[in-house]
């Protein structure tokens, strides 16, 4: 959920699991002395806990009126936008997710094909990490991600219950900043293939994302490889 204090993220969380909670039909949090005695927190750290909701869409602040709870947002899963980590958003969807991250290798082979790999704009030589990622057991997100061939090659156990950030900084030695990403078309190929069960050349869709550190250099590509079958991103927007 952004920069924000560890304590504000933890009870926002919980706000969540309050928000569900809630009898069907009713729109209106407890009020915020109600709630810093409920989760026993400050007033400040609620406070901001609030605010992290309601940029997200999951409540309306309004003076005088309180926090009003989104329900249509409430109930979207998958939602690529909010400030969570993929398997974060892909428990959204209702299950248990679990990932395995491989040790990274130097790549030896085009292994993408040439619609894809012409997207990359690392220099060759790469460095290679590959994670998967799975939902109640079902392959969802297959995840290949791009370093220069100057970044450190870290065993299998090193790399295991890593964050996307803490992968990022172990193998750059660089602080994570931003990323943006692009969305793209390809045909399914022989990884996806492989891994997803899907038929070669089918049409499917992942995200591009390009990892920047604090000097806004490009510290990493990604490849998100997203299961069509099993996968429905949802995306919210504010309108002010």
């Amino acid at each position: 959920m952004s920069k924000k204090s560890p304590l504000a993220r933890t009870v926002g969380e919980e706000l969540l699991k309050i928000m569900r909670a809630l009898p069907e039909g009713a729109r209106r949090l407890p009020s915020e002395e109600e709630l810093c005695g409920m989760l026993e927190v400050s007033r400040a750290t609620l406070r901001e806990a609030l605010s992290l909701l309601d940029r997200a869409g999951f409540i309306t602040k309004r003076h005088g009126v309180g926090n009003i709870v989104n329900p249509s947002v409430l109930s979207a899963p998958m939602r690529f936008d909010a400030e969570v980590n993929l398997r974060r958003m892909l428990e959204s969807g209702g299950g248990r997710a679990d990932t395995i991250r491989l040790a990274p290798w130097p790549e030896r082979e085009d292994m993408f094909g040439e619609a894809v790999s012409a997207r990359v704009t690392t220099p060759r030589p790469w460095i290679v990490q590959r994670s998967e990622h799975t939902l109640n057991d079902a392959p969802v997100v297959l995840t290949f991600n791009i370093f220069p061939g100057t970044g450190r090659l870290l065993d299998e156990a090193q790399v295991q219950g890593l964050s996307y950030g803490e992968l990022v900084g172990a193998v750059t030695g660089e602080e994570l900043s931003h990323t943006v990403t692009a969305f793209h078309a390809c045909p399914a190929w022989r990884e996806t293939v492989a891994f997803f069960g899907m038929k070669e050349g089918e049409a499917m869709v992942y995200w591009h994302q390009r990892s920047f550190g604090l000097k806004d250099d490009l510290l990493c590509e990604s490849l998100v490889f997203f299961n069509p079958g099993l996968v429905t991103l949802h995306s919210f927007n504010r309108w002010e």
